[in-house]
């Protein structure tokens, strides 16, 4: 395995630590200990900067604080430099990291959450024979991140990084918290995974228990035997011709491996066609979790079918759809009732309980939220389903401002797109809150704040082909160039500032179709911004 060096380079320069800060601070600017960072930042990057370089960064120390939603953890507060030269640290090579854990374990990764687990989860049923997928063991490590043992923890993290100066640095946050690994900081979301992910190649591969002639033979054995111990019903009395053919069975799943394997952070899924052979891999990864890397299952696994739910995150997943968990939508209930108790209008209680109706949007839920006066999560916020700004055009033809960007100008030729038409309006889905002026009346004026959409660029294009270079020279004495364009045609949204305002200021000059290129650039402070060049 080709592991991780010299990326220390990449990580000491200010440039790194300035587009850190800005990650750090997304959705934080508003927060007074982020502002106070934020004067004299440049200054305040550099100390860090060459405390890296030194390797004389100690760990402040933790302020902790106790969750007690949706069950009682302890998180710990660190102060803003610690978060920031954390993300500067895994900045260049979090990528990297993140390419070594399997598809099927996304927890933390950007954009593969709780709603990406859902998905594949329930795209691997409904795609799968139904026979593949008949059983589910779901499995639930117990107090993880607190039983972390730091020695095996670096073990495992060496196996991918050696770089001595990122080392000592994860060594050094590692070793500043004595139980496990701290809850609430970057680090911990990336070691939390890169832990278990020895495990996870592990357990697809059937613990490997073909390699270790004594070892199959043992499981072979048992695995006829609990087959004949289990057997209940005349479909199991039917794969059971003899004890040859269970053999063969047994040996068929090893070498197939778990192809249905998925863990999210300290929660393991395990779909098989077979419910003895299931019980045999949990049993196995109880045994390998507890003598190689020191954790237990908790008791409350179980082996049950596929088609019953699979419980996971306040939502119970089907093969075609998803329903809220039972605890969740009592509570979801109790505390909209207990809301208009105390007076509050539908407006409040949607902002009070956003957390809750935001799990339950990703649910069937459509019968509950008209039950308690909430309709649906989309017609609360006004939002239009399905809109198309050009006639002609459908859904399939969408793309997103990300699949036309040239980044830095670089190729910027091989990023022309052909606008054939264009239009300005207002957002259906983001807003902004101004103080409007109204007279009442009795013809007195007072200041309200409303909430007014934002404005939204509709682009119909085209990509480039290629760019024909002629022999005939221009007015500047340079070859002729003609692009040819795809036939294709696409459309897409964007709610950026400076597009829309070059859209509204410069286009009504240009005779349509024209090409443009959408810039990615970064201004003095590394922030990036969208612009047409």
């Amino acid at each position: 395995m080709k592991r991780i060096g010299n990326i220390s380079v990449i990580v000491e320069t200010l440039q790194n630590f300035r587009e850190a800060f800005y990650e750090y601070s997304k959705h934080k600017r508003s927060r007074l200990s982020v502002q106070a960072f934020e004067e004299n930042l440049e200054q305040k990057l550099q100390v860090l900067l060459r405390a890296y370089e030194a390797g004389a960064w100690h760990t402040s120390e933790y302020e902790a604080k106790q969750v007690t939603e949706p069950k009682i953890r302890t998180v710990n507060k660190l102060p803003v430099p610690d978060h920031v030269i954390q993300h500067a640290a895994l900045y260049p090579s979090e990528p990297l990291l993140r390419s070594k854990i399997p598809y099927n374990c996304p927890a933390g990764t950007k954009g593969r959450g709780t709603h990406f687990f859902y998905k594949i989860i329930k795209r691997d049923i409904y795609n799968s024979p139904q026979k593949e997928t008949a059983y589910c063991a779901p499995m639930d490590i117990h107090h993880y991140f607190m039983t972390i043992e730091h020695n095996r923890l670096k073990r495992e993290y060496r196996l991918y990084i050696k770089d001595r100066k990122l080392l000592y640095f994860i060594d050094e946050v590692v070793d500043s918290y004595a139980n496990g690994v701290v809850l609430g900081v970057k680090l911990t979301q990336l070691l939390g995974q890169l832990y278990l992910v020895r495990f996870d190649y592990l357990a697809m591969r059937c613990f490997d228990i073909l390699e270790d002639p004594e070892r199959y033979h043992y499981w072979q054995a048992r695995y006829v035997s609990d087959m004949l111990v289990t057997c209940r019903t005349e479909e199991q009395a039917r794969m059971i011709t003899s004890v040859q053919s269970l053999n063969e069975r047994f040996d068929r799943f090893v070498r197939q491996g778990l192809s249905y394997y998925y863990r999210f952070m300290d929660n393991i899924f395990i779909l098989h066609e077979d419910k003895v052979f299931l019980r045999l891999m949990v049993e196995l990864s109880a045994m390998h979790l507890a003598r190689d890397w020191k954790l237990q299952i908790n008791r409350s696994w179980n082996v049950h079918r596929t088609c019953d739910g699979i419980d996971f995150c306040g939502q119970v997943i089907y093969a075609d759809h998803a329903k809220i968990r039972k605890r969740s939508k009592q509570a979801l209930c109790r505390q909209i009732a207990r809301l208009r108790k105390r007076g509050y209008n539908n407006e409040q209680i949607r902002v009070i309980a956003a957390s809750r109706l935001g799990i339950a949007k990703h649910a069937d839920t459509k019968n509950l939220l008209q039950k308690i006066g909430m309709k649906t999560y989309r017609d609360n916020l006004g939002i239009k389903r399905g809109e198309i700004p050009f006639a002609s055009m459908t859904k399939r033809q969408k793309k997103h401002i990300g699949d036309v960007l040239c980044k830095d100008g670089i190729d910027y030729e091989d990023h022309l797109i052909l606008i054939e038409d264009y239009k300005i309006d207002k957002s259906t889905v983001s807003f902004k809150t101004q103080q409007v002026e109204k007279v009442d009346e009795h013809g007195n004026k007072f200041i309200v704040q409303e909430k007014v959409p934002n404005d939204r660029l509709a682009l119909k294009f085209r990509y480039i082909d290629h760019v024909e270079r002629k022999e005939e020279l221009d007015e500047n004495g340079e070859p002729i160039e003609i692009p040819h364009w795809k036939d294709e045609t696409w459309w897409l949204y964007s709610g950026a500032e400076i597009l829309i305002t070059q859209a509204r200021e410069e286009w009504c000059f240009l005779e349509k179709p024209f090409y443009v290129v959408v810039g990615e650039l970064k201004n003095k402070f590394g922030k990036t911004f969208y612009k047409f060049i």
